[in-house]
């Protein structure tokens, strides 16, 4: 039985402008796009307060998941989980994270957002109760880290623009090659080829600023 324990309070959000010029370079600003480029409002998610910050590093250095924890934090505090699936209705989650058994206990983080909205114990599929109050822990275990072999590929459907790319890197894996981005949007684009989990797609994406700025999916025949 899942118990929710409250909504978790929105973030305070930020928008900016993506612009996107015929060379297809991307910029992010405050302003309308001009000179032709396209562009589209993009949510920035807020920046964590100093006090929030705090909680979550103690909690995380405790390797415990506490509510209202973002992803980041969630990832430093558990390690990889070893399978990341869409929330249902049922399930009152946005995302849901699964945890390897660990001293017993197979561990399920459901997510509102980027924000950690519950936690149980799903042992053996029986399903157990999430933690009562904001500040409560799941168990001081240690990180559960999946196979780097099998990790990723099951989870690229996942990479979005707007993610951090720890995240994205912590729930995929490594790259099988990267390039660096030319002219002024210093970064990164990654490439991953087909494999177990994911066989018959090509995932690329650029990382600028940390975060994810776009994504190209190719179906490999």
């Amino acid at each position: 039985m899942v118990v929710l324990l409250g909504p978790v309070a929105p973030a305070v959000a930020q928008s900016v402008v993506k612009c996107v010029d015929g060379d297809g370079n991307v910029t992010y600003q405050d302003s309308t796009c001009t000179g032709g480029q396209a562009g589209r409002p993009v949510t920035l998610p807020k920046a964590e307060a100093r006090d929030e910050a705090s909680l979550w590093e103690a909690a995380a250095k405790d390797a415990r998941v506490v509510v209202g924890m973002p992803k980041r934090w969630v990832l430093r505090a558990r390690g990889t989980p070893v399978e990341i699936r869409a929330g249902t209705p049922r399930d009152n989650a946005t995302e849901v994270w699964r945890y390897a058994p660990r001293d017993g206990v197979t561990l399920l983080v459901g997510f509102a957002g980027s924000n950690a909205a519950w936690m149980r114990d799903d042992t053996a599929g029986r399903g157990g109760t999430a933690e009562a109050s904001p500040g409560a822990p799941v168990g001081a275990v240690a990180n559960a880290v999946a196979d780097a072999s099998t990790r990723g590929a099951q989870n690229r459907r996942f990479v979005i623009a707007g993610r951090y790319c720890e995240h994205v890197f912590a729930e995929i894996g490594n790259a099988d090659r990267q390039e660096a981005l030319p002219g002024a949007n210093a970064g990164t684009r990654y490439f991953y080829e087909p494999q177990n989990g994911d066989p018959r797609m090509r995932t690329a994406f650029s990382c600028i600023g940390s975060k994810v700025a776009d994504v190209d999916r190719t179906l490999v025949p």
